[in-house]
């Protein structure tokens, strides 16, 4: 018991700190096109994998948002969304972090590009959220 509680403190300290993907990942390309097909691949796995957390617009007021320690990303922010690349999104849900699982041990590789994919329309393009 006393090993879990200090887990999850771990956890909650964790979630709390900057999150900056190594200049590598940053800079990687997504090697999958946006196609529709990809894009229905990447609902798939956002609705078995994301929305618990994120919702089911992808504004980070899923179901279990209350029983986390920090808010989930919101994917509808436009501003925040155009300052993240493509390979920044699948390293991060590649190598997880505190309550966010490691995605890269329940889905390929091609399935999460199709998820990055998939999380790039879910922002309005830059400028236009604010109309």
């Amino acid at each position: 018991m006393l090993a879990t509680l200090l887990l999850a403190a771990g956890a909650a300290a964790e979630d709390h700190k900057p999150w900056p993907a190594p200049s590598g990942a940053k800079e990687r390309k997504n090697p999958v096109e946006s196609t529709a097909a990809s894009l229905r691949e990447g609902a798939r796995s956002y609705r078995m994998l994301c929305l618990i957390c994120h919702g089911e617009k992808g504004d980070g007021n899923g179901p279990w948002r209350d029983k986390m320690t920090t808010d989930p990303s919101d994917f509808t922010d436009a501003k925040r969304m155009s300052a993240m690349t493509d390979g920044e999104l699948f390293w991060r849900m590649s190598k997880g972090r505190g309550v966010m699982p490691r995605f890269e041990k329940q889905s390929n590789e091609r399935q999460r590009w199709n998820l990055v994919n998939y999380l790039r329309t879910l922002a309005p393009p830059a400028g236009k959220s604010d109309q």
